[in-house]
């Protein structure tokens, strides 16, 4: 099945959104860890990291959104 360029560039920004969210994952992972240590500046940096990738993410869904707007998932 070919993909129509807007199919294609959905694709890719998905993709990526869901890159993002694993590096999110890892990374509440790692400050419940650095909390449970009680090692706070690690904990604090783990956040920000965790804070970054939550408006990359936000940032491609809107991207998707407003540049490839669709209707019940499929191209509009």
């Amino acid at each position: 099945m070919n993909e129509t360029p807007n199919q294609a560039m959905r694709t890719l920004l998905f993709r990526k959104a869901e890159n993002l969210n694993q590096q999110l994952l890892k990374r509440l992972g790692d400050a419940q860890e650095h909390l449970s240590k009680h090692n706070e500046l690690a904990a604090i940096g783990a956040l920000a990291g965790m804070e970054s990738d939550v408006s990359s993410i936000r940032k491609l869904m809107t991207l998707v959104r407003d540049c490839f707007q669709t209707k019940n998932g499929k191209e509009a």
